[in-house]
């Protein structure tokens, strides 16, 4: 691979073995060399393949606004986020997460501490992300020498959370988190009892539940219907069922959302499952 342009020590642009303009990143990769120059492979830590012309103007924006350090930190966090998590974070993630973290670290440096009114759910619903979330506010204490508060941890394990989810907004993936938890809510209202929320079954239950509202966000909802399904869950766990009926009629009533027959009987599945062992 040859150098086709320097970002800054730690950043160049390529092209690879396809053709395709790449962003390269490694830490020095690009000291004491010059376009045209060959990059060492073991150097590489990091590379994104420029899909648009507007990605690698918001990267080179990205570098000239943002310290060289914190861009390092960054690409650590990544790095990281992708071992413990098991997804390749792309490009636009790796800006978003960037530029997120130039101005906490600002007002972390003056300071200031912004509230987190999501951090309980976040920590329950996230818990992945919040883990490695925890371990990036360490990063940061130990690179830079700058102290983020949980609060903070909260918001980059959000940042990861809602790169996974197809790159939906920010706000989408709040208002996601609003409404699992008002469901979740829901169940344990109408059960009347807290659940084992380190159980195998109410994890499912949980996955399965944000995956349910990001279809209802991305409009995928299954319209299909079984009466057979339908009919066997309605006799074999009829508790379940009408819980789901509640789950229903929330959406409905205060988010103005329908959902379908096969919804209601796969949410009845897992609601069942965790009752059935509490």
């Amino acid at each position: 691979m040859i150098i086709k342009k320097i970002l800054n020590n730690n950043v160049v642009i390529s092209d690879n073995k396809e053709s395709q303009e790449v962003v390269v990143m490694g830490k020095g990769i690009a000291f004491n060399k010059k376009v045209g120059d060959k990059i060492s492979l073991i150097a590489i830590d990091k590379m994104f393949v420029n899909h648009s012309g507007s990605e690698r103007q918001e990267m080179e924006k990205l570098v000239e606004k943002i310290p060289p350090d914190i861009i390092e930190v960054s690409k650590e966090i990544m790095l990281l986020a992708e071992k413990e998590i098991g997804y390749n974070y792309s490009e636009k993630s790796y800006l978003s997460l960037t530029d997120h973290l130039f101005y906490a670290i600002e007002r972390a440096r003056e300071k200031i501490s912004l509230p987190n009114p999501l951090l309980f759910d976040i920590k329950k619903f996230y818990s992945k992300e919040f883990k490695v979330a925890l371990k990036a506010v360490e990063i940061v204490k130990d690179k830079l020498n700058v102290d983020m508060t949980e609060e903070e941890a909260g918001v980059i394990a959000l940042h990861l959370a809602n790169s996974v989810t197809d790159y939906q907004d920010m706000a989408t993936t709040m208002k996601n988190t609003e409404i699992v938890k008002n469901i979740l809510n829901v169940v344990r209202r109408y059960f009347g009892c807290e659940f084992d929320e380190t159980s195998t079954n109410y994890q499912r239950m949980v996955t399965h539940i944000q995956f349910f509202v990001q279809r209802i966000m991305n409009n995928e909802l299954s319209e299909e219907t079984d009466d057979f399904l339908y009919e066997l869950v309605q006799s074999k766990y009829p508790e379940a069922l009408q819980c789901s009926l509640r789950v229903r009629d929330y959406l409905l009533t205060k988010r103005d959302i329908t959902i379908g027959q096969s919804e209601i009987v796969y949410l009845t599945i897992h609601i069942n499952r965790v009752i059935s062992h509490k």
